[in-house]
């Protein structure tokens, strides 16, 4: 793994991340809950339906996220296989903890679930950023890149 490099990755350049990734995550947001709201809908599960809603969501929206914060977000220059190792395993920790989440808050605390979508992405959203920003898309990698003379 990549030993990250504080002289070129500055608080500048992070908050610029984080702005694109807070615009972006708001549109796979988007993405992600209509595909979670259809799939509840449709409730092909009598019981668990609000788990299985989002896990399936989970998986469709990961698909999709990495493509967009690969491109857009972290503009990365890392090697796609290894950024989507990276990213598989930031979605499959935050995956599992996230439906064992959604399903307590649901089923323990009868929280609407809606509302636990919300409360879900909240929690999980700045372990999103970290993760990807530092595993998946590491800084040093583009700025690495950079600075080698193009042929």
């Amino acid at each position: 793994m990549y030993g990250l490099k504080a002289s070129l990755y500055s608080r500048a350049d992070l908050s610029k991340d984080f702005g694109r990734y807070f615009v972006v995550a708001c549109l796979n947001s988007v993405f992600m809950f209509a595909v979670y709201q259809l799939l509840y809908w449709w409730n092909l599960l009598d019981t668990y339906n609000a788990e299985f809603a989002w896990f399936v969501s989970f998986v469709i929206g990961t698909i999709e996220a990495h493509y967009v914060h690969r491109r857009v977000t972290f503009k990365s220059k890392a090697r796609y296989g290894e950024s989507l190792y990276w990213m598989f395993f930031v979605y499959t920790i935050i995956g599992i903890l996230s439906t064992l989440t959604i399903s307590g808050l649901i089923r323990t605390f009868e929280v609407q679930y809606q509302l636990a979508w919300v409360i879900n992405n909240i929690l999980f959203g700045l372990v999103y950023f970290a993760g990807l920003r530092l595993l998946a898309f590491p800084p040093e990698v583009d700025s690495e890149a950079n600075e080698q003379p193009s042929d």
